[in-house]
């Protein structure tokens, strides 16, 4: 893929990983600023919504159409809705509109002009180059959000990475704290469901073990090894429904996840300079960096470390 197919891939994604950011942001969350002065997470959303929808596309209409417009600097737009999928709503439906427009552009489209009031004379290209970047950092200040309010972090969808170092030793200490969250449970309270239909502590384990064979580590491999290797969408429901893995063996389990952890980490520590930065296309996330999807992993660790505290206090209620 070219620098601009991931461009557009990245353009394309962002309303599914702005969902995915605020999915969890109940009640008056929202609205709450995490400091004096900064902005809530209602007010970033609404910013991207006036990003797209009342800046972005009207100008790219322009350029389009028009020989070398003058923008005029735009004010403020009152009387948004305040609620969160409301917002989404609008950004992705602002957004979809763009791309039909970029989507069908050939070269000499890309190159035609038009004169911001901040930044002067631009062409398409770097128009909607500059929308990507724009996307990622209020994505990254969701999630910065998401942190003050106490909430799992979601860094992958913000294309937020972790350093490398930082990274390994969250890998690394993954598999002691999962035995940890579930010391002393006998093997009855280890099937346990904690609701109808959510998984006991053996089903957790059994899918922290699968994912990390069939998906996380084969992928950091493809992304180090091969050009922007392309991902379908991971779900664990095949898996879970193929038998039942409440019977799986909590320690098989987790001994088979430890060995393969430690293939992860191998790799991430003999990673040669700049593979962090090589991309994959994943179908959920769209474009990202091997570092974005390695933290993708830690926070997949820290959801299911979660999860099993949730089942640790259902059993032993």
């Amino acid at each position: 893929m070219t620098a601009r197919d991931l461009m557009l891939a990245r353009l394309a994604a962002t309303p599914r990983m702005l969902r995915e950011l605020i999915a969890d942001v109940a009640g008056d969350a929202g609205s709450r600023a995490p400091a004096p002065g900064e902005w809530s997470i209602v007010e970033v959303v609404r910013h991207l919504v006036e990003g797209d929808r009342d800046t972005f596309l009207p100008r790219l209409r322009r350029m389009l159409t028009e020989m070398r417009p003058t923008f005029d600097k735009r004010a403020p737009v009152l009387g948004d809705a305040t609620d969160l999928p409301t917002l989404a709503a609008a950004f992705a439906s602002a957004r979809e509109q763009a791309l039909k427009r970029l989507l069908g552009l050939d070269e000499a489209g890309w190159r035609r002009e038009g004169v911001s009031p901040s930044r002067g004379l631009l062409d398409v290209h770097t128009y909607a180059t500059t929308m990507d970047a724009h996307d990622t950092e209020h994505l990254r200040q969701v999630q910065d959000v998401r942190a003050t309010l106490g909430l799992r972090p979601k860094r992958c969808e913000a294309r937020a990475p972790l350093p490398l170092d930082t990274l390994v030793a969250a890998l690394a200490g993954a598999p002691a704290r999962l035995a940890a969250v579930v010391a002393g449970l006998d093997e009855s309270q280890r099937r346990r469901r904690p609701r109808p239909g959510e998984w006991c502590v053996n089903e957790v384990m059994g899918h922290l073990l699968h994912v990390e064979t069939e998906a996380f580590l084969p992928r950091l491999r493809r992304m180090r090894d091969e050009e922007a290797p392309s991902f379908e969408a991971f779900t664990p429901e095949p898996w879970a429904r193929e038998r039942d893995h409440g019977v799986d063996p909590f320690e098989a389990s987790l001994a088979g996840f430890e060995r393969v952890r430690r293939e992860t980490l191998t790799l991430l520590d003999t990673l040669p300079p700049g593979a962090p930065e090589r991309p994959g296309v994943s179908r959920h996330f769209g474009p990202m960096t091997l570092a974005q999807y390695a933290t993708h992993v830690a926070d997949h660790d820290l959801e299911h470390l979660a999860q099993l505290a949730d089942c640790r206090r259902a059993a032993t209620a």
